[in-house]
């Protein structure tokens, strides 16, 4: 499977509020140089893909007509997946209250992500295929891991992921802070401390089995890419022994790779995004592997891990 195209957006520069581990909601989307978002407040998951796909705050040009003329190619089908961390797409908050806006119900229509999906799609083309992946943290790689099968199968001649943060809910960031388990202020330029430093972002990514009929270039090969589960205690944390990595790992041929993209936050001598973009729920391990496309050369292996003790391997090529 060929990566013809891709194109991201990610927060790197994160404003915290001080000596409060949650809720991070100060940010600066356009890869450390755009526009501040006002504390209390996320950028909605459309945004992001609207950032992707226009080209703003960071993110390269083309994506959007790269996509579009895809669609509109004769026998070439061509199918869309939309990853995001879960099925809450309402933005900052879990739910939202009756109001005059809202007046009849409490979940926007439009938060849902199976009809976001089928949004996405008609604003760019006609689609042979929509789907959407909700596991967790490792989306982005799942969607992949369904990109990559469908390809194989010829059900598709191409597929469109698009990777987002899933719009983090109170909820979620009150766990993490009550658990400390985001960054202080004070914490955040040690890189002894482990903790996370939450962040935003999308990626879109498109992949391709005949990349010569469109006369596409190409700038990476997914060789291999699996998906897993581990039983373990607690629905947040990695067992100790490590099963969930070992399963993925065992999965894929690893010969000849020349380094480790690893899914983690605390430093280790390998290629590692986290301490640099934060940690982007739903989206991660897209973006992750994409900057290592753009950024490194040679053959790696790409990890990711999920809340729900879910687990993904890619063996990339970069061409």
């Amino acid at each position: 499977m060929y990566v013809t195209h891709t194109n991201s957006v990610y927060s790197e520069d994160i404003t915290l509020l001080d000596h409060v581990p949650y809720p991070q909601y100060g940010h600066q989307i356009a890869n450390g140089g755009g526009v501040t978002v006002e504390q209390g407040i996320k950028i909605m998951p459309g945004e992001l893909i609207d950032y992707v796909l226009k080209g703003k705050h960071g993110a390269s040009s083309g994506t959007y007509e790269f996509i579009q003329s895809l669609t509109q190619l004769n026998n070439y089908k061509t199918g869309l997946i939309l990853a995001a961390g879960n099925n809450i797409w309402t933005g900052y908050l879990t739910t939202v209250s009756r109001t005059t806006q809202y007046p009849s119900y409490r979940v926007p229509v439009m938060g849902i992500t199976q009809v976001y999906a089928g949004y996405i799609a008609n604003k760019i083309g006609s689609f042979d295929y929509i789907s959407t992946d909700s596991t967790s943290c490792i989306s982005g790689h799942s969607a992949w891991y369904t990109a990559y099968n469908m390809l194989a199968l010829k059900r598709l001649d191409a597929v469109v992921v698009i990777s987002v943060d899933n719009g983090l809910s109170e909820d979620y960031l009150t766990i993490f802070g009550e658990n400390r388990l985001t960054k202080l202020v004070a914490e955040e330029d040690d890189p002894s401390v482990t903790k996370f430093r939450l962040g935003q972002g999308c990626n879109i990514s498109v992949f391709e089995t005949r990349p010569e009929l469109c006369g596409h270039s190409v700038l990476a090969k997914i060789t291999d890419i699996h998906i897993a589960a581990e039983s373990y205690s607690s629905p947040l944390g990695i067992s100790e022994t490590g099963e969930g990595y070992k399963k993925v790992i065992n999965m894929v041929n690893t010969n000849d790779i020349n380094f480790v993209k690893m899914h983690s936050t605390f430093y280790i001598k390998l290629v590692n995004y986290k301490l640099r973009i934060g940690h982007t729920m739903g989206a991660s391990t897209a973006i992750e592997t994409a900057l290592a496309i753009q950024e490194e050369s040679g053959k790696f292996l790409s990890l990711g891990a999920g809340m729900g003790n879910v687990f993904s391997s890619a063996v990339v090529e970069i061409l």
